[in-house]
């Protein structure tokens, strides 16, 4: 007789399969903070990628952003023992990572990236007017929508939209409450799609 899981026992399955893998990585985290570096070694592996991401997310250098996630890597390494929450290890990772490139992109002034077409669906449907038909064009006009937000609404919609990062990520990296990165993300997409609709003339449905 087969067994058939309830969907409340996959879910409760799937929890306490994410929670070994947060004790799996808190126990590294401890290790590593004691000077083990093949444990610190094993959270590079499983980091290094994500941060390149994060970085390339923002500029558009390839090199540079494989050597600005290295950098974040040796700061983390020289910075581990003032880690006291060691589940935290991923959200203080990812801080440092925004600060690191917050301050090389004003110091250095570096192109950051334009928005993927794609994200223009995110905010209004498919369907823009006579004119905004090129992948640059389109680009260009979600850019001029997202630079008249505020600068905090601006900051979290491009966490949350181009770089994936969760509600629980984004307030622990901005050092802010949960509920102000929601309130920010809800507040942002509805001025971007207002900018999008009446000044650029799309339709929009999607928020």
């Amino acid at each position: 007789m087969a067994l058939t899981l309830t969907c409340e026992q996959m879910v409760e399955r799937e929890r306490r399969l994410e929670s070994r893998a947060e004790d799996a990585e808190a126990l590294l985290v401890r290790r590593a903070q004691k000077g083990d570096e093949d444990a610190f070694g094993e959270l590079v592996l499983t980091y290094q990628e994500r941060l390149f991401n994060f970085v390339l997310a923002r500029i558009r250098q390839r090199e540079l952003a494989e050597d600005i996630a290295q950098e974040v890597l040796v700061k983390a390494f020289f910075h581990l023992k003032r880690l006291r929450k060691v589940e935290r290890f991923k959200s203080w990772l990812f801080s440092i990572a925004h600060n690191h490139l917050r301050d090389l992109l004003r110091k250095r002034r570096l192109q950051q990236v334009d928005m993927e077409e794609s994200h223009l669906e995110v905010y209004v449907d498919d369907r823009g007017p006579e004119g905004i038909e090129t992948t640059r064009s389109r680009q260009q006009v979600v850019q001029d929508a997202l630079a008249q937000l505020k600068p905090e609404q601006r900051e979290v919609l491009i966490l949350y939209d181009l770089e994936g990062l969760s509600y629980k990520e984004i307030a622990e990296i901005l050092r802010v409450p949960l509920g102000t990165v929601q309130s920010r993300i809800f507040y942002a997409r509805r001025r971007i799609k207002d900018v999008l609709v009446r000044q650029f003339g799309f339709e929009g449905s999607n928020l």
